[in-house]
């Protein structure tokens, strides 16, 4: 497979742009003839509502595709750059080349959405790729590798699923670009590997998303937004609100508005709620269920069953600070509330902590909202708002520290997958004083330099 792939690449088909675009819009082709069986399998997969399921995942890939279309040939332009007078006459440019054979690993809890738009990139930038689905998914990972077969030549994508020892296996060959969706974890096993064959990697991983609530904030509207980005696919965003920082002045009020939500959203019993969805599997469960044993104060929600694999949106407080909950990635629908005293406190409590994937940030005042993003690193950010940040391919996303690194969608995603070389085309006129021997010329060049550099 590796080496058919290769080949192909090395063929230089995938060079041309009448190519890539072509292979973009078969693409767009079979994702809309098979709309209604993404739509189903994701929630056979994940129980993903229908809405949801098209907005976060198949229309979200959708648009990516069509921006890429529509922009293709503008990020292949060579880029014209200035030269330096002491090297005219000579012309400079950057010129984007595609990097080779890619290897793409998605995650499960947007099946088609994180394993499709990178693709979309790596085809854009003119790259030979494999794709490798979550074992975890398997209703969708069917569905995906039929779109695959239909849209590509086998060798210059292709489509793989299996078990973590195999992901380990393809991981270990000699790729010219890893792109991973996934947990820091295993995002620093894949680096590891990668840096054996010096191979560049793109991680977007996850971590413990701030969301900070301030005393002047719009409660109902923030309760909404938050709820909304919190309990969005049962939890498992990557940068879903992890931890709510209430102001202690507002901090009653806020949960019982945010309750009301909640009831509103999902109705009193979010399980018969067509709107809610579910755990990947019961081991999940069981590992959200430990989070509640921790001493902290159930005020919403806390049902589950592992069977159903289903756990209720749920809100605690009265936290310690040492619980599990308070220090890994929640990933799920369980929403911790706890109290803060001013900005300062607020900052001295997240500086020192992991850099998150995202923060947001609930305040009218921009003196705050400022200083936050100023103090606490973040590999994205949302004010008055979330998760809404990395649905947009007119932002780049992606993480920072262990929460990730390298950006992705729209223009960045196409950047992600290529090479930018830099070619000066000098001509043969010109004169030689830079070569040896070098007699006289320093005190030119210094002026050279000095007027010009």
């Amino acid at each position: 497979m590796f080496e058919s792939l290769c080949g192909f690449y090395s063929s230089g088909k995938t060079l041309p742009e009448d190519f890539r675009r072509s292979c973009l819009e078969s693409l767009r082709h079979e994702v809309l003839k098979r709309e209604d069986e993404l739509l189903h399998a994701l929630y056979m997969d994940l129980n993903k509502p229908a809405s949801e399921a098209y907005a976060s995942e198949v229309g979200f890939v959708l648009s990516e595709i069509s921006y890429a279309l529509k922009n293709l040939h503008k990020w292949m332009r060579p880029v014209n750059v200035k030269t330096p007078i002491m090297f005219m006459p000579a012309r400079s440019r950057v010129i984007p080349s595609p990097k080779g054979v890619v290897l793409i690993l998605g995650p499960w809890n947007y099946p088609f959405q994180l394993l499709f738009t990178p693709l979309v990139g790596a085809i854009a930038a003119g790259n030979c790729t494999v794709l490798k689905a979550s074992r975890h998914t398997p209703f969708i990972s069917k569905v995906m590798k039929t779109i695959i077969e239909e849209a590509f030549d086998p060798d210059q994508c292709r489509f793989v699923s299996g078990d973590e020892e195999g992901a380990r296996e393809l991981i270990d060959l000699k790729w010219d670009h890893i792109f991973f969706t996934g947990s820091t974890e295993v995002g620093r096993m894949v680096m590891e590997k990668a840096s054996k064959n010096l191979t560049p990697v793109t991680l977007e991983l996850g971590g413990k998303n701030p969301c900070i609530v301030f005393d002047d904030a719009d409660l109902k509207v923030s309760a909404e937004r938050i709820a909304w980005g919190k309990f969005l696919n049962a939890g498992q965003t990557c940068i879903a609100p992890d931890t709510v920082y209430c102001h202690e002045e507002i901090m009653e009020k806020f949960i019982e508005i945010l309750k009301g939500v909640i009831i509103h959203f999902y109705g009193a019993d979010p399980e018969k709620s067509p709107d809610f969805g579910r755990i990947i599997n019961g081991h999940h469960v069981k590992r959200l269920a430990s989070y509640l044993a921790c001493g902290c104060r159930v005020v919403a929600g806390g049902r589950y069953d592992e069977d159903k694999r289903y756990f209720e949106p749920t809100v605690i407080t009265d936290i310690p600070e040492n619980a599990p909950v308070m220090n890994e990635e929640i990933f799920g629908p369980i929403l911790p509330v706890i109290g803060f005293k001013d900005i300062e406190d607020i900052i001295f409590r997240l500086r020192d902590k992991s850099h998150p994937l995202a923060l947001y940030i609930f305040t009218k005042n921009r003196v705050y909202q400022e200083r936050l993003m100023q103090a606490i690193p973040s590999g994205s950010a949302g004010i008055n708002e979330t998760v809404k940040q990395g649905a947009t391919h007119y932002l780049p996303f992606g993480g920072f520290g262990e929460s990730g690194m390298g950006m992705y969608h729209g223009r960045a995603s196409f950047e992600a997958f290529s090479h930018f070389k830099a070619v000066l085309c000098s001509s043969y006129r010109g004169t030689g004083f830079h070569y040896p021997p070098y007699g006289n010329t320093l005190k030119f060049l210094k002026k050279i330099y000095r007027l010009f550099g």
